[in-house]
């Protein structure tokens, strides 16, 4: 039961509806007690300590805590970015992540990595990737996208109604326009400027690659755009449309102002995905002011 309770979690997590994380953690469960894991990812175990515990590998000189710092962003970063291919963690509020079975589309992601940064040893190969997180979180503060219509790439629109199916949305709610493209406008890019990236937690990495998926950089699912803990107030915040503060200190933006920023949420995952695709980042130096 434990087994199946921990890959019901997993498959939430990776953007599953409730049905479907049903059959993935029976699915599951029975590959494990019946020795059958043909479509699991399996990776060597220096990967997996670096993964588990990233800082003490590829923490930065200048940083104050993980992920913070000055990051050379080359080239290759830029080309593997592009390739980055986004879910939706279902865990709390939810929040865009990269797809724990193909980060960068290749289900093969040790290969992916290296061949696009020319490594072999698995020091190497495990650094590489969780430099992504440092490029993904420099390139939402400094890279530059103008308001406009785009064409989905890495995934479409079916991908989208799957990942968000459990929501009840519709298509525009979810960003899609009737054609498939989707339109980003100043607000978007004003919250995906804030948005808080990370790397998953040592628990969270454990069930990933218990459950043969892959650790990868994460938008925080319980607190995405700050410290309060009713994200619309840091949205709203963020969007400058924070109402006046209540008498009774509870936040209440009214139906019109929530349901703005219900979609605005929702839309974070294909906001995400063009600006990895689109925005304009150049090589060289960045931190994170």
């Amino acid at each position: 039961m434990t087994q199946f309770a921990g890959a019901y979690r997993q498959a939430r997590g990776n953007g599953a509806a409730h049905a479907a994380a049903l059959d993935a953690a029976t699915q599951e469960t029975l590959s494990r007690r019946t020795g059958r894991a043909d479509d699991r990812n399996t990776v060597p175990h220096r990967v997996a300590e670096v993964w588990l515990d990233p800082e003490p590998a590829c923490g930065l000189a200048d940083g104050d805590w993980f992920g913070d710092g000055s990051f050379d962003v080359a080239p290759r970063h830029i080309d593997l970015l592009r390739q980055m291919r986004f879910v939706w963690n279902t865990a709390e509020r939810g929040a865009p992540m990269l797809d724990p079975q193909r980060p960068y589309g290749g289900r093969d992601l040790l290969t992916q990595l290296q061949g696009a940064f020319g490594v072999e040893h698995d020091d190497d190969v495990a650094r590489a990737h969780v430099e992504m997180l440092f490029v993904l979180t420099r390139a939402l503060r400094h890279a530059s996208l103008p308001p406009g219509r785009y064409a989905l790439h890495n995934i479409d629109a079916r991908d989208v109604r799957e990942a968000m199916r459990g929501y009840g949305a519709s298509d525009a709610d979810l960003g899609l326009d009737a054609d498939g493209m989707v339109t980003i406008d100043h607000d978007q890019l004003r919250l995906l400027r804030a948005i808080e990236v990370r790397w998953p937690s040592r628990s969270d990495c454990e069930d990933r690659l218990d459950s043969g998926r892959y650790p990868a950089a994460t938008a925080d699912p319980k607190r995405p755009y700050g410290d309060f803990t009713v994200i619309e107030v840091d949205m709203a915040r963020i969007l400058g449309v924070l109402p006046p503060a209540p008498a009774d200190g509870i936040f209440d933006p009214g139906p019109e102002l929530a349901g703005r920023l219900a979609r605005l949420h929702w839309q974070m995952l294909v906001a995400m995905q063009v600006f990895v695709e689109e925005a304009d980042l150049s090589p060289g130096v960045y931190g994170l002011g």
